[in-house]
């Protein structure tokens, strides 16, 4: 249940109590979502031949993260269907970013991890992507930039929390 006047949206939680929330805090989050979207795998970090879509991208920070690790539970992780990660997991493996060996534990399953190739070009990509946002704060203070990400992995685990206890 919400009401809305321009400058702010009012919000009832589920406790009953009202939480005003600016309705452009939540189109200035869609811009920088949008705008990390556009961000593209720069060509330069990558061979001939090589590809990296911004799905991958994702697959192999996950990876880096988690691995190693059964498509099950990557699919899970990154919250998508099996069937989507599975090719996109088969392109990165057919490109040598990512391994795939016979799970010790159950031999009909395969435990997947980042290559050598993997992790560079993973570090590579996110080297572009660390200085574009870079470029983006240079006008801003250390201060500026510190309160930024504080607040930001605040934000995140408040939304992980509020989206595990809505399921």
């Amino acid at each position: 249940m919400a009401t809305d006047t321009p400058e702010l949206q009012t919000t009832v939680r589920p406790d009953g109590c009202a939480s005003p929330v600016p309705a452009g805090l939540e189109r200035a989050l869609t811009e920088v979502g949008r705008a990390i979207l556009r961000l593209e795998v720069p060509r330069h970090v990558l061979r001939e031949g090589e590809s990296v879509d911004k799905a991958g991208y994702w697959l192999l920070v996950r990876l880096s993260e988690h691995g190693p690790i059964r498509l099950s539970e990557l699919a899970g992780s990154v919250e998508l269907d099996l069937s989507t990660v599975s090719r996109q997991v088969r392109d990165l493996v057919a490109s040598g970013l990512i391994t795939k060996a016979p799970d010790p534990l159950d031999g009909r399953a395969s435990l997947l991890t980042l290559s050598g190739r993997g992790s560079t070009v993973l570090e590579a990509v996110s080297d572009a992507r660390r200085q574009a946002l870079a470029e983006a704060l240079e006008a801003w203070s250390d201060e500026e930039r510190t309160t930024l990400t504080a607040g930001l992995l605040r934000l995140a685990e408040g939304l992980h929390t509020t989206q595990k206890g809505a399921r």
